[in-house]
């Protein structure tokens, strides 16, 4: 094992070194393990995203790469069509290709939660 040779592999990449993405409201999303980061051949992409109170994200269909997410903190609705699913803290979401959905916090606190895609940038996605 070539422990030089790893350590030359592995990337860090800090906050502030992802593309943020506004959604409106003070709420944002920053891409920051993407293709263009890390110039290699890696197949999912993370990212973070933080939701601020009365923000209700307009729906999103992803269309080629399953959504994975981890709630940090807060608690919210994904809307899905006319449906409403509560999450909270310590909660995992997977959103399958296809799916639309959005995130409403109807709370008092920021929601914060780090998703994942199952490809290398931002899939590509549409308006529901």
């Amino acid at each position: 094992m070539d422990n030089e040779k790893d350590s030359a592999r592995i990337r860090i990449v800090p906050q502030a070194g992802g593309e943020k993405v506004d959604l409106g409201r003070g709420s944002f999303s920053n891409l920051i393990l993407t293709k263009s980061k890390l110039e290699s051949k890696n197949r999912n992409m993370l990212g973070y995203s933080v939701y601020k109170p009365g923000i209700d994200t307009k729906q999103k269909i992803h269309l080629d790469a399953e959504e994975l997410a981890y709630v940090l903190s807060g608690s919210g609705k994904l809307t899905i069509g006319k449906e409403l699913l509560a999450f909270s803290a310590g909660d995992s979401l997977f959103i399958p290709p296809g799916v639309p959905h959005g995130v409403r916090n109807d709370g008092s606190h920021d929601i914060a939660m780090v998703f994942f895609f199952s490809s290398p940038e931002y899939p590509r996605t549409i308006d529901a």
